[in-house]
């Protein structure tokens, strides 16, 4: 596995190294550090030719550089006592984050892209939608954003010295092909010992369930409420058997893991913002989008639950090494 750990020197992006450094990993993981200093924009440039202050933004570019180069130091001397000197390496760029990020690792065929959930505006405003949003959107691999700890979470760190997670994972799915994946990517991992994996699938309302009753003509309102039952019944059929096949195989894959699975009824992002908040899960894991898996783009569910999640999220992209024995990502309707 390859990792693209993202860095802006954030207490976030902070986060996001003790996950890397406490979740165990399979011996030929690399992890590549990148940090990213953007160019003076072109008003600031126009201010530098005005007053004259050409060297002192040149010397704060250096600075920021330096910086930047001592941190992703840092970093890698830490990943590299967990991982190995030789499976650590590291970059400093320049340039747009978003774009760079999202040119190096389609360059170094990264698997995960790891990130804070928030990027720093110029106005060094934290803002979700900014570096994150777009890595999401155009990745073309899985993406995992780290978000602000739980209070479960937090109670868990003091208590047992754990950072940040307290092994509670949430798994969206539904009986799509992009799920299908999302599953062997958690079976490809390694996890903490005694990890909680809780298997959602969501059946959503039907468009017309609402109108059951008032058929077009007297007697259609029987038949109406008949084909709603059959489909929901089907579809419920079809949402136990994909929580069913997860939990067996994470059960024979973890065996000190506990793996309990629930079909839900109601708008998928909202079912599962809600399971994640009540659980509470510390991260939730899903695939890019759902049925309707021919569209390129983040699909609407993944895209809502990973700004509205109150936990972290792993959106889950097929690689080269996550297609392995599955087929392309197609499908019918979205869950994700």
């Amino acid at each position: 596995m390859k990792i693209l750990l993202a860095t802006d020197g954030s207490a976030l992006a902070d986060s996001a190294l003790e996950v890397l450094l406490y979740r165990p990993w399979q011996d030929d993981t690399q992890v590549r550090v990148i940090s990213v200093v953007e160019p003076l924009n072109e008003r600031i440039n126009h201010l530098v030719g005005l007053f004259d202050l050409a060297k002192t933004a040149s010397d704060s570019q250096e600075g920021f550089t330096r910086l930047s180069i001592d941190l992703v130091d840092s970093y890698v001397e830490r990943l590299s006592e967990k991982f190995g000197a030789d499976m650590v390496s590291s970059a400093v760029l320049t340039g747009g984050v978003r774009e760079t990020l999202i040119d190096e690792a389609t360059a170094w065929k990264a698997d995960t892209i790891v990130l804070g959930a928030h990027g720093r505006s110029e106005t060094r405003e934290l803002l979700f939608g900014s570096v994150p949003e777009y890595v999401l959107s155009h990745a073309k691999c899985s993406v995992e954003i780290l978000k602000a700890a739980s209070p479960a979470a937090l109670i868990s760190e003091i208590e047992r010295k754990q950072p940040l997670e307290d092994n509670r994972y949430l798994v969206a799915l539904d009986d799509s092909a992009c799920s299908e994946i999302t599953i062997n990517e958690i079976l490809s991992r390694q996890w903490p010992a005694r990890s909680f994996f809780r298997i959602v699938s969501v059946v959503e309302p039907l468009p017309f369930q609402a109108y059951a009753g008032l058929g077009p003509e007297e007697g259609a309102g029987a038949e109406y409420d008949n084909l709603v039952k059959k489909i929901m019944e089907a579809e419920h059929a079809a949402a136990k058997k994909v929580v069913a096949g997860a939990v067996t195989r994470l059960r024979k894959k973890f065996s000190d893991a506990s793996v309990k699975g629930e079909v839900l009824e109601g708008y998928a992002r909202d079912r599962i913002l809600h399971s994640a908040r009540i659980w509470p899960a510390n991260l939730i894991i899903m695939g890019s989008h759902g049925r309707s898996g021919y569209k390129p783009v983040l699909g609407r569910v993944s895209r809502a639950t990973t700004i509205h999640a109150p936990c972290s999220v792993l959106i889950v992209r097929s690689t080269p090494s996550t297609k392995a024995g599955s087929d392309a990502d197609v499908g019918h309707e979205d869950l994700g």
